[in-house]
């Protein structure tokens, strides 16, 4: 049996293959792009300065926004810095491509590396681990009960955005679940990601995605972002982090 396709479909298909090909590459200078833009870190800050740390996967980096500033962790220190007053500094440890396996094995060790003590932090990951092969809701549990005895109390983490892919979805509701009771148990503010990807629908699912069809776009990222800072908003934290705490004294001379 022959398949035919209309002259006009057929133009409709190559062109959807052809901007997600074009999407596709673009995404990938992202990758690169965006990893150099949270690379570099002053060496000298201010003092009084607040200290921002993320980790997590591609989408802390902002992969699939138009640019960095449109990253939900952008969008985070530049509110941070209106509501508390204090210049904020962001140290971003996430990378793209990381499951919660590399946490564990990268990005916690950089974490209690860091030469100051962080003043907020955020984290998303999971959504590697429900389309890489070898992930399972298990493997990403027994990574994330590591992960969040590590943090420190208080940080603020995200459960798994939904896909809707079918398959992937239930494995994202599950991992989400999974990740939401450890995140309560833990002492953690839980950011519910997945029900904010989700409650976008089916139908609007793609005016929240990038070109590539899989990370958020500027829309995306703007409601990662509001889910991040209701959670914060929630916590009472914002009162704290806008005192400036005092500078350390000097050791006496001998």
């Amino acid at each position: 049996m022959k398949w035919v396709v209309p002259a006009a479909a057929g133009a409709g298909l190559v062109g959807a293959v052809g901007s997600y090909l074009v999407g596709r590459r673009v995404i990938d200078t992202h990758v690169t792009d965006y990893a150099t833009h949270w690379g570099i870190r002053p060496g000298q800050l201010p003092e009084g300065v607040l200290h921002y740390v993320a980790l997590g996967d591609s989408a802390a980096q902002g992969v699939g926004a138009s640019r960095v500033g449109a990253s939900y962790v952008a969008i985070i220190a530049a509110r941070l810095a209106e509501q508390t007053g204090r210049e904020v500094a962001v140290t971003n440890l996430s990378v793209s491509g990381a499951v919660s396996d590399d946490v564990v094995a990268h990005q916690l060790p950089q974490l209690a590396d860091l030469p100051f003590t962080p003043d907020i932090i955020t984290m998303d990951i999971g959504a590697n681990d429900v389309v890489f092969p070898g992930h399972d809701t298990d493997t990403f549990t027994r990574s994330m009960r590591v992960i969040l005895e590590a943090l420190p109390r208080g940080s603020f983490v995200a459960d798994v955005p939904w896909f809707m892919i079918p398959g992937l979805d239930k494995q994202s509701r599950n991992m989400a679940a999974a990740a939401a009771a450890l995140v309560r148990l833990s002492g953690h503010h839980l950011v519910a990601i997945h029900e904010a990807s989700r409650a976008v629908g089916r139908l609007a699912y793609l005016r929240y995605t990038a070109q590539d069809l899989f990370h958020p776009n500027d829309k995306g990222y703007a409601s990662w972002a509001q889910a991040f800072w209701d959670a914060i908003v929630a916590s009472g934290r914002l009162d704290d982090l806008a005192q400036i705490p005092p500078a350390e004294d000097a050791p006496a001379s001998p």
